[in-house]
Parts: structure tokens; sequence; C-alpha cells
């Protein structure tokens, strides 16, 4: 009968040792403040867009423009990769108040690789199978 309440203090100083450990887990970011989008102009957007594009150390150095529309950005310019490209688009939703964003950014040297590049729509046959 004494097993009982001793495999059930062994049990209880387990689970205890168990919670203790699961303290050294990364701590969640706390979610930030919602923002009055409200009290944010175009302008500010465009700003704060420019700003976290220079902050950006892939992209500082690049070309951007950036216009804004009723918190839709609009990315003109060129980059030298498409990596670039779609870095920016992803930096530039992060921004507060973009409602959405249009990439119009080319890439540098994109069209040239392709110039020689078999078109999708040639006129060559496809083989068929006639004995089906």
């Amino acid at each position: 009968m004494k097993r009982v309440p001793v495999f059930l203090l062994v049990l209880l100083l387990a689970g205890t040792v168990y919670a203790t450990q699961n303290k050294n887990a990364k701590p969640r970011k706390p979610k930030a403040a919602p923002v009055d989008c409200s009290t944010f102009t175009d302008a500010k957007i465009t700003e704060d867009v420019k700003a976290k594009l220079a902050a950006t150390k892939s992209l500082k150095d690049e070309a951007i423009n950036v216009a804004t529309s009723a918190g839709a950005v609009t990315l003109t310019g060129s980059v030298k990769k498409g990596i670039q490209k779609a870095l920016a688009t992803s930096q530039t939703k992060r921004v507060a108040c973009v409602k959405k964003v249009e990439n119009q950014i080319t890439v540098e040297g994109a069209a040239a690789s392709n110039k020689n590049a078999r078109p999708k729509n040639s006129n060559r046959r496809k083989a068929t199978n006639k004995n089906m």
C-alpha cells in the first residue's frame, strides 16, 4: 500500500524537474502595439519605406525609388539580382500602414541573359504516337 503514495511523490518530483528545465526556451517576442494608420500620411509612409530599404544591407546601395498613394507603395528603379527585388517587396510590406506593394523594379542584365533563350511557343511539331 505504501507503493502508491511513493509513486505519486516520485511522479510529482519528476514533473517539477521537467517544468523547471523548460525555462531555457526562447521567450516569445511581444507583438508590436497596433498603429493608427489614420494619422500616417503618404509622405510619412514613403519616408519610412526609404529608411527601411536604406537600413537593409543588400539594398542600401541600389537605386530604388518609392512612391506612395493612399497607402499603396510603388517601387521603381533597378537592382543587380532578382533576390534583391523580392527583398525590397518584403521589406516594404513590413512598414506600418503599407496596404499594397507594386514592385516595378527591373533586374539589371535579366533581359540580356535571356536574349538567346529559345521562345516557349516554338514552331516545332510535337512527336505523336500514331499507334494509340
